[in-house]
């Protein structure tokens, strides 16, 4: 539809230019993302499976840092309780 077919419609119906309005602004969206997203670099499936195990590792080592932490404090709070 050109801008003076829109134009003509909105005058007839409002409510249609409403919906027209809507499915433009929404149409315009996807048409961003699309946009924004051949723009990413992705990364290869060797720096992939590099950073996976790298967040892998992060997350056991914090997970046994806590967990030493919650075994302790809680051994302490058991003597003072008692």
């Amino acid at each position: 539809m050109t801008k003076k077919e829109i134009k003509k419609e909105t005058k007839k119906d409002p409510k249609k230019a409403s919906k027209i309005g809507i499915i433009k602004r929404i149409t315009g969206f996807f048409k961003s993302v699309w946009f924004e997203l051949k723009k990413v670099t992705w990364p290869t499936r060797p720096e992939l499976m590099q950073h996976t195990s790298v967040v892998i590792g992060i997350v056991l080592i914090m997970t046994i840092i806590v967990s030493a932490i919650d075994f302790g404090l809680g051994g302490i709070l058991q003597l003072i309780i008692r």
